[in-house]
Parts: structure tokens; C-alpha cells; sequence
């Protein structure tokens, strides 16, 4: 129970009529009678807001919500009508209240309820907690707030929001890049997807004939199928010390949101992602690997209709560990744990000229067994310097580009298609490299 702002003027008014009481003895007679109203108030205040009704409260959050998209906390207070109350409540520390801080007020309709909606966005993906709510309600004559502590917490879960999945998907499915790499199997009957229409040969299925067009024509037409025999994807995500670096703002997303300081890691996720959405849509065996030290994350290829929901709930939290990893232990697991032959997409960056070899070495032996996409992420604090930079900084940043650009060509020559990139442009030119690498089979 705590004291109002207006029983604290009362307390301070009490004070100057004593005050008043010692220049004035003939007004101490009306001075005792003011504290003992006032005293008669504190105490039947007191008993009112502890006879109050409870406030009982609802709290409505989604599940799930992607990297510094906005969502929608609801809270539905129901108490005594005209009742005003203040609100603190408890969040994650990489939860930010866009509309407002932690502290708000509100005072219940004529049916007691109060209903609050504040918009919030998660700065770092990963499950994060709505905590405890403390609601204080104001005594029906101001003088008192009696606080209550509601326990109970509720989580979200803050994962890539997959920026461009539709145009992505769009472009996967336009003429333009209408992959060749499907391999189509003609088949007489089934229940397959249906491909064209041609003349009735002898040995046809009359099952297959098409009525309308028999008709139409004038002569027997039969319907063709085909059957789409779906390829196999890994993607590699490396969890090491490079990846924990600043990749820059995606591009824009329609207003939806804005992103905070994504890494490397959160761009190759949500591009990688992507990449699987149009995979699985195309029919193919999807599967994931992250590492960094070690294998963190494995999910096994698969066709499923809910092979991305496994992907994205296995993958949305990786963080970004210290150690750097070592590829070639890597790509070694990955043919222990996978060994059909599979098209690797590698989200990584070019290795340091120390290690380069050992990056090109590992590259090149797991290149003959699986089809290797390297995507290297560039950093675009470099790029984004050489314009502002002094001639002698531009200089050295200049010659960086011309070693980083040597680097990713002796890589290209181990056998390895490489994707220099940055980090949040790599989305687009990912999927016209890998459809390229596909089509050639």
C-alpha cells in the first residue's frame, strides 16, 4: 500500500494549519477536527481499496515474430468500474515497447475493463520473456494505491523474418529463372501432375484419352504426366567469431520494421531460409547443418510439408560462438552424416590469408563428393569506408579488396562455385547462383 500524490498535499496542508494553529490558539479547536476527518478518510479509503474486487489480467502475445518486425502485445485488465490504474510491467532486455516505456495508466470502462495494445519488436533473435506485471489501483477516494505482484511468464520467439521470401519465391517461379535442372519422367496414367496434351498412338490407356478434346478434334487426344524427382539441399551456416560481425541493415521492407546491428549470421539465416522455401516448393530433400567449434545444429534432408517449420524452429536462435571453426573437421561430419550426393550451400566468409589453404584444402575434397556453393560475406563497414576514407585509408582498403577478391578466386579454383556478397544483398544472387549450379546437374 502506497500513498497517493493527492494524500501527500493533504499531509502537507495538514501541516501548514499547524503550522497556522501556533500563531492562532483559538483555530487548534478546528484544527483537531480537519485530522480527525482526515484521519476518518485514511481509514475508510483503506478499508474500500482493500474491499476492492481483484484486477484480474489477460495477457495476449504471438508466438513468434520475426527480427525487428513490430508485433502486438494485448493486456485485458478487469476490475471495478471507473478505477484508475498504473501498470508496470517486466520484458526482456532485447525486447524494445515502441510507444512507450515499461510504466503506463489506464482506468477501467463502466463494465471495469481496460484494454491496452503497445507495439513491440525483438532486437537479437532468440526466445525472449514477458515477465511479471506489477498493477497498482487508486482507493476509491485518491488517497491510496494498493499494489499487486502478478507472477507468470509468457515467451516469444524472435526469428529471421525472411525480408524478400516473396520475391524470392516469385522470381524462382518466373520464366526467366524457371529451373532446368528438374528432372521430368514421362509416365501413361497415374494420378501425376499433367504436362500436355498429344495424338492417341496404338497401346495408349483409354484411361488416358481426353474426352473433350476427342471431341473438339475429332480424333483421339491422350493426356500426358510428368513426375518431378526432386534433388537434394544442405545448408552450412558457420556459427564462428566472423560470423558475430556487423552485416548491416537488410534492404528496405515495405515499413514492416527496421532491423538492430544484424550480424552476418542473422543475414545468412534469413537468406538461407529463403533458399529452402524455394526448394522444398520445387520438390526437393532439404536439410541443415550449423557449426562452429563443432556440429551444433543438424536437421537431416527432407521433402515434408513441414520441413521449413523443422528448419526455422531448429535454426532461429544460433548464436555466434568465439571459436573459429575448422571446415575441414566440418565438411568430414557432414560426409559421415550425409552420404548421398547433395548440392552444399556454405554461408561463410574467405578465411584470413594464414588460413586460406586450410579453407581451400577442405573445400576441395568435399567437392568431390557434393556440389559446393561458397557464399562469402563481405563486410560492409569496409565497403561502405572506402568512400569517406583519407587517400591512404582508401588505399589500404583497397588493397584488402584486391586480396580478399585473389582469395576468392583461388577458392573458385579448388572446384567450388564461389558468392561474394554482402550480407544483405546476398539473397537474390544466392538463388540465380545456386538455380545456375542445378541446372548444369
Amino acid at each position: 500500500m502506497l500513498p497517493s500524490r493527492r494524500l501527500y498535499w493533504l499531509v502537507v496542508a495538514a501541516t501548514l494549519c499547524s503550522v497556522l494553529a501556533l500563531l492562532l490558539p483559538w483555530s487548534r479547536v478546528l484544527l483537531l477536527g480537519l485530522d480527525g476527518l482526515l484521519l476518518a478518510l485514511l481509514s475508510v479509503d483503506l478499508v474500500l481499496v482493500w474491499r476492492a474486487v481483484p484486477v484480474r489480467v489477460e495477457r495476449t502475445i504471438p508466438e513468434r515474430a520475426g527480427l525487428g518486425k513490430r508485433f502486438a502485445r494485448r493486456l485485458k485488465l478487469t476490475g471495478t468500474p471507473g478505477r484508475r490504474l498504473r501498470i508496470h510491467e517486466e520484458f526482456g532486455a532485447l525486447l524494445e515497447r515502441l510507444d512507450a516505456g515499461s510504466e503506463m495508466e489506464l482506468v477501467t470502462d463502466a463494465q471495469g475493463q481496460a484494454v491496452a495494445e503497445h507495439e513491440f519488436q525483438g532486437l537479437v533473435r532468440g526466445v525472449h520473456v514477458f515477465a511479471r506485471l506489477r498493477i497498482a489501483h487508486l482507493s476509491p477516494l485518491g488517497l491510496w494505491w494498493r499494489q499487486t505482484l502478478y507472477e507468470g511468464t509468457q515467451t516469444i520467439q524472435i526469428e529471421p523474418p525472411l525480408t524478400r521470401l516473396r520475391q524470392t519465391l516469385e522470381l524462382a517461379a518466373s520464366d526467366l529463372r524457371r529451373d532446368p535442372g528438374t528432372k521430368l519422367l514421362r509416365r501413361r496414367g497415374g494420378t501425376f501432375e499433367f504436362e500436355s496434351l498429344r495424338e492417341h498412338v496404338p497401346g495408349d490407356d483409354v484411361r488416358l484419352v481426353d474426352w473433350k478434346a476427342f471431341a473438339k478434334r475429332g480424333r483421339p487426344i491422350v493426356r500426358e504426366f510428368q513426375e518431378e524427382r526432386g534433388q537434394e539441399l544442405i545448408l552450412l551456416f558457420d556459427c564462428g567469431r566472423r560470423m558475430a560481425v556487423a552485416g548491416g541493415e537488410p534492404l528496405s521492407d515495405g515499413g514492416q520494421g527496421r532491423s538492430f546491428g544484424w550480424t552476418k549470421l542473422d543475414h545468412a539465416l534469413d537468406t538461407g531460409l529463403q533458399l529452402a522455401a524455394v526448394a522444398l516448393r520445387q520438390g526437393d530433400r532439404v536439410g541443415a547443418l550449423a557449426f562452429g567449434a563443432g556440429v551444433q545444429r543438424w536437421i537431416a534432408p527432407a521433402r515434408s510439408s513441414k520441413q521449413q517449420e523443422r528448419l526455422r524452429d531448429a535454426l532461429f536462435d544460433l548464436k555466434a560462438c568465439e571459436e573459429e571453426p575448422e571446415l575441414d573437421r566440418i565438411l568430414a561430419e557432414l560426409a559421415l552424416r550425409h552420404r548421398r550426393r547433395a548440392y552444399v550451400v556454405i554461408f561463410s566468409d574467405i578465411a584470413d590469408p594464414l588460413s586460406l589453404e586450410e579453407q581451400r584444402r577442405a573445400l576441395r575434397a568435399a567437392s568431390r563428393r557434393h556440389k559446393l556453393l561458397f557464399v562469402a560475406l563481405d563486410d560492409p563497414e569496409l565497403r561502405g569506408k572506402s568512400a569517406q576514407a583519407d587517400a591512404w585509408s582508401a588505399a589500404g582498403i583497397e588493397e584488402l579488396c584486391r586480396e580478399r577478391a585473389g582469395s576468392a578466386r583461388s577458392l573458385q579454383q579448388s572446384g567450388v562455385r564461389v558468392l561474394d556478397a554482402l550480407p544483405a544483398e546476398s539473397a537474390l544472387p544466392l538463388l540465380a547462383a545456386w538455380l545456375s549450379l542445378r541446372a548444369r546437374g
